[in-house]
């Protein structure tokens, strides 16, 4: 009984166990990854997600290099998160049909293209050609990552693998700013483009590691691909246009497109995304529960730079030295959540993990004033939690989520990952528009954080354990 997914008689290993073997029987894999397969996802976490937050302190410098706006500027951030949530969501739904193999081969190489077309670049349209293309590669690395481990390794040792992963997602995201100020002014902003050609020395060796497969019965919808696409970059522009009218515009653009979406995937005999995934069963309240999560520790991210540049007069390096020791703590707690993950279930650790995050945002609240050792030490919490969560949700969402729909599935995990967080950001920075004190938005994270535990602790744990324990997932196998 201290195992999620090898309670009563392993029904849940039963019917996992298939799945870590072969994918989902049909796709004819001829083995399983070893653990060095692990490492090399790390080692493309790295880049990969580092690649989002370096080009943040080098956005003044593009702007000065390139003569334009600040705001036009502000596109090299915002163009490549819009197709980076576009492609978690198209990558984990080709898994479902197409080898993993032969995504991460085009997903790596498609990065490598952008980033030398960004180096190579002369003016700011070829620039942001070179962001695009980088992003369609590099969302395939996050949305694939997660599913590898849920697709090759058993119930029993997946929490420990998904931690490991967090802590790589962490260790990049507490780099990024660091090794993207030490660019900037050592060398060139461009140079930051280089950084992503490391993805090409891991190929051979993470071709070596997957196992072949052949490709999956079913077909792809791509009408319905690409309304949904539409729907995604018209939500990503309404968030990043909160305040303006434009954002009125994009939000009704975006409402049609949903809805024809919807409609679309009610009469096709294969929807690109199957309805059922938001109407039946608990993965929609792991995606919610998830959502509130991802959406305040973002929030968290964005809000302490600026707290620390208004409070402190601190610039990019002071802030990175600030965010880094969270950083590492979450990095080396990661791996020791996904280990109390698989020993006493997901739910236990996900209230544990929300606990320690409003413990560190009431902290922030109240003693933020006494200077930046104490952002730093109270970051901490949050960072350690948020790390928790990342590990023991994914591992729940692959538990719920039957074979043939793992990809789409974790798919549409990853996409809600990036979106709530930009969501969140975009919040929080309106809100201080609005001059709203930084102690007041950190409370409001903590309401938001107690709405997860309420979900979780009423709602998942009595849908995901017959016991309430939340140990056993009894609805993927009877699925």
């Amino acid at each position: 009984m201290r195992k999620e997914g090898l309670n009563m008689n392993d029904k849940s290993k039963a019917t996992a166990s298939p799945a870590a073997r072969t994918a989902d029987g049909n796709g004819g894999s001829t083995g399983q990854p070893g653990k060095a397969i692990v490492y090399l996802l790390g080692c493309l976490l790295l880049f990969s997600v580092m690649n989002v937050t370096v080009f943040n302190v080098a956005l003044p410098d593009i702007s000065g290099d390139l003569g334009i706006s600040s705001g036009l500027a502000g596109w090299v951030i915002t163009g490549y998160a819009m197709v980076y949530a576009i492609g978690a969501l198209m990558y984990g739904k080709l898994a479902d049909l197409f080898p993993l193999k032969r995504l991460m081969t085009i997903g790596i190489i498609l990065f490598s293209v952008g980033s030398l077309i960004g180096f190579l670049s002369e003016g700011f349209a070829w620039l942001l050609i070179g962001r695009l293309v980088q992003s369609a590669g590099a969302s395939s690395i996050p949305a694939l990552a997660m599913l590898i481990p849920a697709r090759y390794f058993a119930p029993e040792r997946r929490g420990a693998v998904m931690g490991l992963i967090a802590s790589f997602i962490a260790l990049s995201a507490g780099i990024g700013p660091i090794v993207g100020g030490f660019v900037t002014g050592a060398l060139h902003w461009k140079y930051l483009f280089l950084l992503s050609l490391g993805t090409l020395v891991v190929l051979p060796f993470l071709r070596r590691a997957l196992p072949d497969e052949g490709r999956r019965p079913g077909t792809i919808d791509t009408f319905g691909a690409g309304l949904l696409a539409g729907a995604v970059a018209m939500l990503m522009l309404t968030i990043t246009n909160i305040g303006n009218l434009q954002a009125v515009i994009y939000g009704a653009i975006f409402a049609v497109l949903l809805l024809l979406f919807i409609l679309r995937s009610q009469r096709v005999k294969e929807p690109f995304i199957a309805l059922s995934l938001f109407t039946e069963g608990p993965y929609r309240y792991a995606i919610l529960a998830m959502f509130l999560s991802s959406m305040t520790a973002f929030s968290l991210m964005l809000l302490v730079p600026l707290m620390l540049e208004s409070m402190f007069g601190f610039g990019a390096q002071g802030i990175g030295m600030v965010l880094f020791p969270a950083a590492i703590a979450a990095a080396f707690m990661g791996r020791l959540g996904g280990r109390w993950t698989d020993r006493f279930g997901s739910i236990p650790i996900l209230l544990m993990a929300a606990t320690l995050m409003i413990t560190g945002f009431v902290l922030m609240a109240g003693f933020a004033w006494t200077g930046p050792w104490m952002i730093a030490i109270a970051l901490i919490l949050p960072n350690i939690g948020f790390v928790f969560v990342q590990s023991s949700m994914s591992k729940l969402v692959s538990l719920l989520l039957p074979a043939q729909r793992l990809g789409a599935g974790m798919g549409v995990f990853s996409m809600t990952n990036f979106m709530s967080g930009a969501i969140g950001g975009a919040l929080a920075t309106t809100a201080l528009d609005w001059g709203v004190p930084f102690p007041a938005i950190f409370l409001t994270m903590t309401f938001l954080l107690a709405m997860q535990m309420l979900v979780v602790q009423f709602i998942l744990r009595g849908k995901v354990s017959g016991s309430g324990s939340g140990k056993l997932v009894t609805t993927s196998s009877k699925r």
